[in-house]
């Protein structure tokens, strides 16, 4: 009888340690944001007027990557509009991005982090392979966004 008592609780001291480590890898992971890399300079005009998501998927190459526009950091421009300006290494990271991207425009990127203060701290930045055009389509049977995202 006391073993299957030590059993039990040795299950239930098991499970609940499985419970707290999925939590705080959940956590670890943070935010996922979806949504197009553009510069603060850019992005200030872009927040202000009418579709900012339209005009954030015409930003191009060019621009973002100006001494002045990369000066100013970068940032993602999200749901319907919505700004939120990366940390140090978040700059980095999209810097890097636009100057390897085959794209000329249309700048999609999944970004993994947390908000703290006024920036978001990116933990990671990746270029997303979908068009802003392909994101508007129907999605095929079966098919996934995330599956659609990064082909």
């Amino acid at each position: 009888m006391k073993k299957l008592a030590i059993a039990v609780l040795i299950c239930f001291a098991v499970a609940g340690f499985a419970q707290e480590k999925k939590a705080e890898a959940k956590k670890a992971e943070g935010t996922q944001l979806h949504g197009y890399v553009v510069d603060f300079l850019c992005a200030k005009g872009m927040i202000k007027k009418d579709n900012p998501m339209d005009r954030a998927a015409k930003h191009n190459k060019e621009c973002a990557l100006e001494e002045a526009c990369a000066a100013s950091g970068y940032g993602l421009i999200y749901e319907n509009g919505t700004w939120v300006k990366f940390d140090e290494n978040g700059d980095k990271l999209a810097k890097a991005m636009l100057e390897k991207s085959k794209k000329d425009k249309d700048f999609m990127a999944d970004v993994m982090g947390e908000m703290k203060g006024d920036k978001f701290v990116v933990a990671s930045l990746m270029e997303s392979k979908m068009s802003s055009d392909e994101m508007k389509k129907p999605a095929k049977k079966g098919e996934s966004l995330e599956n659609r995202k990064h082909k």
